[in-house]
């Protein structure tokens, strides 16, 4: 068993509840991260005590470890990587809190903004944070993923992508519901960038597949990584794209992006690697011939971040 790094902090505790379960029979992929938004939020509260502020993820990584199942009890402990001028970047580990096993680890790069639009954080504060900075474990470190890119600076335009068929998402006007009161999109809300609204024919597989020898297979999300430019406002009008950019025997890579297509500017990139589940046997398995194929048309890897 994986000891517990010491320095880290208990940020956050949670059990896995019913309404967290997914069509694979474990918790989704969205409740690991508001497990991590949690010690996120601490870890900076703990920094900035008293002082009004708030936060901004805008670099969000998540590598899944071990799945998580009904009626688990969680904990999250969490640590500073390194400390800019306007933020922090944090370190979460995931943990079934019984057995210690690691269910996920994750790297946040978070911008703190200060009242009156200031975003420099007070001396005192920065030389606290660097007194606490560590170094990441072994086993919080990348995959498939690379945190040196920069899928932002490197996105193609959205021209390239249209030119591509890339699209899998109709175009669609942020909605009341996705933003505050103030018509501001919510950050807590961004992934919905990508996956929300209609989907274009061809272009969204179901969720669930039957394997060659009958098996119920599933993707299971390996790492992620989403990247926030900028956040719309309700009514903008957005659309959403994807690329393959690597395919192996039982893993797929892909990337996505999300547009405001009216100023043809970025909103947001989404990394993932996803691996091709066996829900009955709760086991990994190769990807089905059909589906590969159908993948491998959509295979662009000159569009992986650079």
């Amino acid at each position: 068993m994986e000891s517990t790094t010491p320095a880290l902090t208990l940020t956050h505790r949670s059990e896995v509840t019913s309404d967290q379960i997914d069509h694979l029979g474990h918790m989704n992929v969205r409740f690991y991260g508001v497990n991590a938004a949690a010690g996120t939020r601490a870890m900076v509260a703990n920094l900035l005590g008293e002082t009004p502020h708030s936060v901004r993820v805008v670099d969000l990584y998540t590598r899944h470890h071990r799945e998580q199942l009904l009626g688990a009890h969680l904990t999250v402990r969490s640590g500073i990587l390194g400390v800019t001028d306007d933020g922090v970047r944090l370190y979460h580990e995931l943990r079934d809190e019984a057995s210690e096993v690691l269910a996920a680890t994750f790297v946040h790069r978070v911008c703190i903004d200060l009242p009156g639009g200031g975003s420099s954080l007070p001396a005192a504060v920065v030389a606290r944070a660097r007194a606490e900075v560590i170094e990441i474990p072994p086993h919080g470190a990348t995959r498939s993923i690379s945190l040196a890119t920069d899928p932002v600076a490197s996105a193609p335009a959205l021209a390239v992508l249209r030119d591509r068929g890339l699209a899998i998402r109709k175009v669609r006007a942020v909605t009341p519901e996705e933003c505050d009161a103030e018509g501001a999109y919510l950050p807590t809300m961004a992934a919905a960038l990508v996956w929300a609204g209609e989907p274009l024919a061809g272009r969204f597989p179901e969720l669930l597949h039957e394997g060659p020898n009958g098996e119920r297979m599933g993707w299971a999300s390996m790492e992620t990584r989403m990247r926030i430019q900028r956040l719309p406002r309700v009514g903008d009008e957005i659309q959403s794209f994807s690329a393959v950019i690597g395919l192996a025997d039982k893993v797929m890579h892909n990337i996505m992006w999300a547009f405001d297509v009216e100023r043809e500017e970025l909103l947001v990139t989404f990394e993932v690697v996803n691996l091709a589940f066996d829900i009955g046997g709760r086991r990994p398995m190769q990807i089905p011939e059909r589906i590969r194929a159908a993948e491998a048309t959509l295979l662009n890897p000159d569009l992986a971040p650079r």
